[in-house]
């Protein structure tokens, strides 16, 4: 298992993450509608010697946002070109979100779904390539105003999309923190989706029970996500977990600790580095 963080890939994040002592990345390809897409392939080559330079892989490309907010045409174009950018990263795992109309029902966004990724995972196929969804539930209870542009948030919610879309290049970047504050037993989520859990998101969550006592579930600041190890995730837990199903793959942090924000990013990575690390034995 590589161990590596969630950012831009350039020459400079790409040396930082080796000198934390990273062995790879999660190459961010941009959120829809505005991917970043442009300046990562003009800088291809500098950022490929970079990599080798380094010694760092590039364990995903990331893709997020609104995936079905764009006409189809552009959101296939998109995706062609992310997965062409991960081929030539050397990577084998697309991230992406599965995107939602907020003024349809679940029932009314799967034909959505269906229509959009049934081109995108039979893309993937043909490449040899593996689309993971991340588990973001948006800005929505206990962190501010109802947002979503995702449908891939609960085991439940899985099991339709797999349905819907049976295809074997589509499943999970299983990250803790999501299924947590949401009342889903995150190490059990392991366990039942294995064959599915293409990359993991590492970062952890705190959850203030007094807050949440008087503010409700769906009230706001009761839970923030945080480096892993100053939260309620049982990180020895998970990593046996994950050995216990034979998980084969990657993972990366993804940094969204607003304490380890600014000039102390790098602080931040350390400590999550510190917390890994250790677990993953001679791996």
């Amino acid at each position: 298992m590589k161990l590596g963080y969630l950012t831009l890939p350039t020459p400079d994040t790409i040396a930082n993450a080796r000198r934390l002592g990273f062995d790879s990345i999660e190459a961010s390809a941009g959120w829809f509608p505005q991917p970043t897409l442009d300046e990562t392939e003009r800088n291809l080559a500098a950022i490929r010697d970079a990599l080798q330079t380094n010694n760092i892989a590039v364990t995903s490309v990331a893709l997020y946002g609104n995936t079905t907010a764009l006409p189809l045409d552009d959101v296939l174009d998109y995706f062609r070109r992310t997965m062409k950018l991960a081929r030539n990263l050397g990577c084998g795992v697309v991230s992406a979100m599965t995107g939602r109309d907020n003024s349809l029902t679940i029932d009314e966004n799967l034909p959505i779904f269906e229509r959009y990724f049934t081109p995108i995972a039979r893309m993937a196929e043909d490449e040899g390539l593996r689309i993971a969804f991340e588990p973001w539930a948006g800005r929505v209870v206990g962190h501010g105003p109802y947002h979503r542009m995702n449908m891939a948030t609960t085991p439940e919610l899985w099991d339709r999309l797999f349905e819907t879309v049976p295809s074997p290049a589509l499943g999970i970047e299983y990250d803790p923190s999501h299924l947590i504050w949401q009342g889903i037993d995150y190490l059990q989520a392991i366990r039942d989706y294995a064959s599915r859990i293409y990359h993991v998101h590492a970062k952890d969550i705190v959850i203030d029970q007094a807050k949440l006592k008087r503010v409700g579930v769906h009230g706001a600041g009761w839970w923030r996500f945080v480096m892993p190890g100053l939260g309620v995730v049982d990180w020895p837990a998970l990593f046996d977990a994950l050995k216990e199903v034979g998980y084969t793959g990657d993972m990366a942090v993804e940094h969204e600790d607003d304490e380890y924000m600014g000039d102390r990013w790098n602080e931040g990575l350390t400590l999550a580095l510190k917390t890994l690390r250790p677990l993953m034995g001679d791996e």
